[in-house]
């Protein structure tokens, strides 16, 4: 299981690294469109990291939305915080928390806090596969939204440990052979998954899932 605060060692030069998200673009927006935003949303960023994806969500919810940013790791959060301030994101349209999701304590602060703000979309964004524990996590926000709230995930899969998987589980300290889409396979709606070929190269996937709790 990983430890959240072993990303603050390269949250700095983290955008640099992956070439400015170069690879995850194309995925990044899929997965926002199939949130299915609207100007006033209130989205749950979970494993937001340096903030990648609020221009994204940004736009498409405006100054009336709100973005609730959620990473294990201070030192993404303040990377996050520079980000927001650099877009000219109002502060009453950012909230961030930090919480351990890979500790029981920290996926109850975040069931806690969704059920307090009852987001109706919910973005998890290359984090999951890094968690021994991604299915209890999955589930239990899955179990804290209100019906018809849309949830989608961005992350990297492979079927076989190959030499390209083994180079991507050690870079994220992750493990992309994990299925982390099945909570939302197994209990939502209109449930959708594709694959983008990125790393080629490496044999390794990065996919979008998403679907939509049930209203009855």
């Amino acid at each position: 299981m990983t430890d959240s605060h072993g990303y603050d060692r390269f949250a700095s030069f983290y955008d640099v690294s992956t070439l400015g998200d170069l690879f995850y673009r194309q995925a990044r927006q899929q997965a926002v469109e199939e949130l299915r935003l609207s100007s006033g949303s209130v989205v749950a960023d979970v494993f937001c990291g340096t903030g990648v994806d609020f221009d994204r969500l940004h736009w498409q919810i405006g100054n009336r939305g709100r973005i609730l940013a959620i990473d294990g790791s201070p030192e993404m959060l303040k990377q996050a915080g520079s980000r927001r301030e650099r877009l000219g994101i109002d502060d009453d349209c950012l909230d961030f928390r930090e919480a351990d999701l890979a500790a029981p304590g920290g996926i109850d602060e975040i069931v806690d806090y969704i059920d307090d703000q009852q987001p109706r979309h919910i973005l998890f964004s290359l984090g999951l596969t890094c968690l021994d524990n991604w299915r209890d996590l999955t589930s239990a926000v899955f179990d804290a939204v209100q019906p018809g709230t849309r949830l989608a995930i961005m992350d990297v899969y492979s079927e076989r440990l190959t030499l390209g998987a083994r180079l991507i589980n050690w870079i994220g300290a992750a493990d992309c052979r994990r299925p982390v889409w099945k909570a939302l396979q197994e209990r939502c709606e209109s449930f959708e998954w594709s694959a983008f070929r990125p790393f080629k190269v490496l044999d390794v996937s990065v996919f979008v899932a998403s679907g939509t709790k049930p209203t009855a």
